[in-house]
């Protein structure tokens, strides 16, 4: 019997190294890349290869949103034929809240400038950095009643952002309106004089006639008051648009002119 030997050849075994898809969001760090590995036999693990894989992607963390590929290479073994795919990194839009500012004014003043508050930019953004700019609104005018009008942010927008849009306050004041009684004067015995005021304060071409109540006017004097000074009072006036402040004027009953013969 003569023997003869034959040989047995191994190949290497198909292995598959994908890059695992990722995602983050516009301005966050780039987060960990990692593989899955198909085909390792015999208990092998990543750390079995001769090279270990290496994993890269071109995004960063100001990358814009969008999608960018995750790349598998290098890894390397004496066992395995080694097949690479890639992955996708995901760069989702971050979020963005703009919200209109309050805002105060007098009844009767001019509207103030309309401003925004942002909160979230990153990546050192700013509202120049916006797509297209915030608009501002309000129902309220210079000639507005005294109360609550809505300041409504609208319009922006960006490719990296989802924005959210908050509404603010625009609070008319009343405006301050002071009533004085005028001063008047009358001989000791004459009937009284009508009894006037004078008004400081009136905006938007309002007069004593806009008020929701009108001013009354009294003075304890009387026709038979002897000569001296007495006060003349002014109360009772009201108005939504006028935070009102009275003061008092004075009549002044003179002496009457007396002949002897």
């Amino acid at each position: 019997i003569a023997f003869e030997g034959g040989t047995l050849t191994v190949t290497k075994a198909a292995l598959t190294i994908r890059a695992e898809d990722q995602s983050k969001v516009y301005g966050a760090a780039v987060p960990a890349l990692t593989a899955s590995y198909t085909g390792l036999v015999n208990q092998d693990t990543s750390a079995s290869l001769d090279s270990p894989v290496s994993l890269s992607t071109t995004a960063s963390a100001s990358s814009n949103a969008g999608s960018y590929p995750i790349t598998a290479s290098g890894a390397a073994s004496a066992n395995y034929t080694i097949n690479f795919e890639a992955g996708t990194l995901t760069v989702s839009k971050a979020p963005l809240t703009i919200r209109a500012d309050d805002k105060a004014i007098a009844y009767g003043a001019a509207l103030p400038a309309l401003t925004v508050t942002y909160s979230g930019f990153v990546n050192q953004d700013t509202a120049a950095s916006l797509d297209s700019p915030a608009s501002l609104s309000t129902s309220a005018t210079a000639s507005s009643n005294a109360g609550s009008y809505a300041i409504t942010a609208s319009g922006a927008s960006d490719a990296n952002y989802t924005i959210r849009f908050e509404a603010a306050t625009l609070t008319v004041t009343k405006a301050p309106l002071t009533i004085r009684a005028d001063d008047q004067s009358k001989v000791y015995g004459a009937a009284l004089p009508a009894l006037t005021a004078s008004y400081s304060g009136f905006v938007n071409q309002d007069t004593s006639a806009s008020l929701d109540s009108a001013a009354s006017l009294s003075t304890s004097a009387t026709a038979t008051s002897n000569a001296g000074s007495y006060p003349i009072t002014a109360s009772g006036a009201t108005d939504a648009n006028y935070t009102i402040t009275f003061e008092p004027g004075r009549l002044t009953v003179s002496k009457a002119a007396l002949t002897i013969r």
